[in-house]
């Protein structure tokens, strides 16, 4: 069977992990299943049915089908969806997705989400944001390997353009289903992808992935790095590259920034969809999650002093290891210094 090329970083990255295909049984994330058989990577599937069209429950049957036949657990997410009716149908059928996929990563230890998204569907969001007004930073999305805070999200075919894939299927004769919604040209993905970026992509593929890496490049220099990061906490300075690395960091804890929260950062300390506090003083930006708890005196005192931000405290205080760590940081002096600073607290 002819395969579809996969990079050498992402092959050694997925062997030896326990890895998540999140598959649809559609035409890419079909392809990408019997590449990565063919390839020798292990993996097992998750499978969400929205019931949003006549063959939803075929799809799933075909997928049961699928994974038995080449002995991959399956495991299958029933949410059922109106088109029509569920206001913004691409945020909620993707946060219904991610939810499950969390939750399978947490429950059965997969190191890795394995996505099917390719060069078409990174050429689309370029497009869209491009039209919203967008910076570097966002233009770009998806990486080829995302770090998440409990596993890492791989796009194997980052690189790969439609027509390659729908080719490589064709040519092997293997079965898949395509989603009519995508047809759709209400949704703004599915009108710049039917007006613009297939053909696009179709005649440039091979210069645009290169022109994504250069670009990748130059992103990574743009953003600037964490000051300090532990598990899901971040310190950033405070400058004009903050709400790169704030975008970031809320990637990583499973949030994507809208516009308004972007705004929102700037003006002043906030909790981002219940869930993300971000807060500054002077010289940082702090990033973890939505905490409370209830915090001693010495504690609170030591983070006046510091000038911690108060909703950033309480994720903190259960982590006595992070002040530890990284205080001298935050207070501009050495340790010991610091130490003789707070003493008489």
């Amino acid at each position: 069977m002819q395969i579809l090329n996969i990079d050498h970083e992402i092959l050694d990255f997925l062997r030896g992990r326990k890895n998540l295909l999140a598959f649809s049984h559609g035409s890419d994330s079909t392809a990408l299943f019997y590449t990565l058989l063919n390839l020798g990577v292990k993996f097992d599937c998750a499978f969400v049915n929205y019931k949003t069209r006549e063959n939803s429950d075929l799809e799933e049957i075909s997928a049961k089908e699928l994974c038995d036949k080449f002995g991959v657990n399956l495991f299958v997410k029933t949410a059922p969806l109106n088109l029509e009716n569920s206001g913004d149908f691409e945020n909620t059928a993707r946060k219904i997705r991610y939810d499950f996929f969390d939750e399978i990563c947490a429950k059965f230890g997969y190191d890795t989400l394995i996505t099917a998204h390719q060069l078409n569907d990174k050429f689309e969001w370029f497009l869209m944001q491009l039209g919203r007004g967008a910076g570097l930073a966002n233009l770009l999305g998806f990486e080829k390997i995302e770090n998440r805070t409990n596993y890492a999200i791989v796009r194997p075919f980052y690189n790969v353009g439609k027509t390659q894939i729908l080719d490589f299927l064709s040519e092997n004769k293997i079965k898949f289903f395509n989603d009519i919604s995508n047809e759709n040209t209400k949704f703004a993905r599915n009108a710049v992808r039917a007006e613009f970026s297939d053909k696009f992509v179709e005649k440039y593929a091979l210069n645009l992935a290169k022109s994504f890496e250069f670009l990748s490049i130059d992103k990574a220099n743009l953003m600037g790095e964490f000051i300090y990061q532990k598990d899901k906490f971040f310190v950033l300075e405070n400058s004009q590259k903050s709400l790169n690395l704030i975008d970031k960091a809320c990637k990583i804890l499973g949030v994507v920034l809208s516009q308004n929260q972007r705004k929102e950062i700037q003006k002043t300390d906030c909790v981002l969809s219940g869930k993300i506090c971000v807060c500054k003083n002077e010289k940082f930006y702090f990033v973890a999650p939505f905490e409370k708890t209830k915090m001693d005196k010495k504690f609170k005192e030591k983070c006046r002093i510091l000038k911690i931000p108060p909703l950033i405290r309480p994720y903190i205080f259960a982590r006595s290891e992070i002040l530890a760590e990284c205080e001298g940081l935050i207070s501009g002096l050495d340790h010991s210094d610091f130490v003789d600073k707070i003493g008489e607290i």
